[in-house]
């Protein structure tokens, strides 16, 4: 097997034919990492594959992108687990997994080695297959995406809730909402048609809101920037200077990481850079891979300077986020002006790890004297990613309001609640899981001095110690993390993570845990 081609096995992947824009990419299955992965192949020469973004399938490429580079290279391009034709489980979209994705599928068409593009969140996923798979990247293109860590610079929080505020919206609203902050203002200005264009291509095969956020939890949670000076790869990092979901500054500070790598930034594109500039993308993808092939590195941009920070630097961006922690611990609490992307930063200021939710809905259930905790407490889960709800503090299990909280909540996300209430609220909670067991998957009790016996089919997690909000802030995240998603069926359909292999099932098993003492 040569390097740098694919076998004929993935020839036979390939037909020839009227261009793309006259027809729809035939898409094939292939059994990779668990699950089956669909993708599809087109044009001829060096391969070169393609890394979609977050919560979008391979049906959003411009079309004329990938007819550009077809012409010459064997374009490779597949949907992300979670979205268009691809298995959507409930498991399996950490980055470093969804990097695996990209190598089985390299190992299904028997391509040895390939030039890859990775767009945004797919940027990310590239970025990991070569650090696991150097040996496996002929060049290496990044575009509009992110390294993450504490030096990463993170979007606002209003762009933040514009791409995570998605539970109960049509999938022509939620692209319309995102689209307000990936196109730059003048090309939705000048170009809505072709914005709506692609909408509908990209919305003929929705992304269910589980795959979305859970593919936004594994990219906050990334970090490949100790990564980065070790990659061989030649490497074009591209970026639109007007991106207001990842700042152009992320692609410089990739750039400057990666070892002889070539920045170029496309003046008034937006995120959706390859979109609004589709000839200048092309153009500058196709040289840059031309010389890759031809051995020469020095077709493009001058590589940026990989100076060394100074010492003072590194102490001055060490200390920033953890004054910002303390600066706005007050308006975390509020629920004001905080987003997940800020804890990221922060949070790896103090040797801890990011623990980001699942957005899995969360039903609070405060008794006498604890509503004011757990309003901080709800506030703090939202900071984090989740969607709590609180219920009023003189609720019976069997209340009316509590069934239409329960299932108006769960409805409109599709997966089932997590209860979670004080010692004292220790029967009520588990009352209610078991009257809404259809909707109801765990409860999490905090301060829990003693660990009952909880009603059949009531799956508990204890907090234990003498329980305070600080601690329970610090615990309670890595319990909700350990419970896994279950999704609410709608009547006669087909379970989204079922029939794959290795795939959790849900149960009602009885099953306890406890948190003892510090948090894990």
């Amino acid at each position: 097997m040569n390097e740098g081609r694919e076998t004929d096995n993935a020839e036979e992947h390939r037909k020839p034919g009227r261009p793309l824009v006259d027809r729809p990419m035939t898409m094939r299955h292939a059994d990779v990492n668990g699950i089956k992965i669909a993708y599809g192949v087109r044009g001829s020469g060096p391969p070169l594959v393609l890394i979609m973004g977050y919560r979008l399938s391979s049906l959003a490429w411009p079309l004329d992108f990938i007819e550009a580079l077809a012409a010459r290279f064997t374009v490779v391009l597949f949907d992300n687990r979670g979205t268009g034709a691809s298995d959507k489980p409930t498991f399996g979209y950490e980055i470093s997994n969804m990097a695996r994705d990209v190598c089985g599928v390299m190992d299904h068409l028997e391509i040895a080695r390939a030039n890859v593009l990775g767009y945004s969140m797919g940027g990310a996923i590239a970025q990991e297959f070569v650090r696991q798979f150097p040996d496996r990247v002929l060049g290496l293109v990044l575009c509009a995406t992110m390294c993450g860590g504490p030096r990463a610079t993170y979007a606002s929080p209003s762009v933040v809730r514009v791409m995570r505020d998605l539970d109960g919206l049509k999938p022509e609203e939620i692209a319309r909402q995102i689209w307000s902050v990936t196109y730059s203002p003048g090309y939705l200005e000048n170009h809505r048609e072709l914005a709506e264009d692609q909408m509908r291509r990209e919305i003929a095969a929705p992304t269910p809101l589980h795959a979305a956020d859970l593919q936004y939890q594994a990219f906050a949670e990334f970090d490949c920037a100790k990564a980065l000076p070790n990659i061989q790869a030649p490497t074009l990092v591209l970026t639109g200077d007007l991106d207001q979901l990842v700042s152009p500054q992320n692609s410089k500070f990739i750039a400057s990481l990666i070892p002889g790598a070539s920045l170029i930034v496309i003046p008034g594109c937006g995120h959706r850079m390859m979109w609004e500039a589709t000839d200048e993308s092309v153009g500058f993808v196709t040289e840059f891979l031309t010389g890759v092939y031809e051995g020469r590195r020095d077709n493009l941009a001058l590589p940026v300077s990989q100076g060394e920070q100074s010492p003072l630097a590194d102490f001055v961006n060490f200390l920033t986020p953890a004054a910002e922690l303390f600066t706005n611990w007050p308006w975390m609490l509020a629920g004001v002006g905080v987003d997940t992307m800020t804890v990221a930063r922060q949070s790896v200021y103090f040797g801890g790890k990011a623990q980001f939710g699942d957005g899995k809905p969360i039903i609070l259930v405060p008794q006498l004297g604890s509503n004011l905790p757990f309003l901080a407490l709800s506030n703090w889960l939202k900071v984090l990613g989740y969607r709590p709800v609180t219920t009023s503090m003189s609720v019976n299990f069997d209340d009316q309001l509590v069934a239409n909280l329960i299932r108006a909540t769960t409805q409109r996300i599709g997966r089932k609640a997590v209860l979670v209430a004080p010692a004292s609220g220790m029967q009520l909670a588990s009352a209610m899981a078991e009257a809404h067991k259809d909707r109801v998957s765990d409860i999490v009790v905090l301060n829990a001095s003693y660990h009952p016996d909880m009603r059949l089919g009531v799956r508990a997690h204890f907090i234990s110690s003498s329980w305070s909000l600080l601690f329970a802030m610090a615990a309670l995240p890595q319990v909700l993390r350990n419970i896994r998603i279950e999704l609410i069926e709608a009547p006669g359909s087909v379970a989204l993570e079922s029939g794959y292999p290795g795939a959790p099932r849900s149960t009602y098993a009885h099953r306890r845990s406890s948190t003892e003492g510090e948090p894990k």
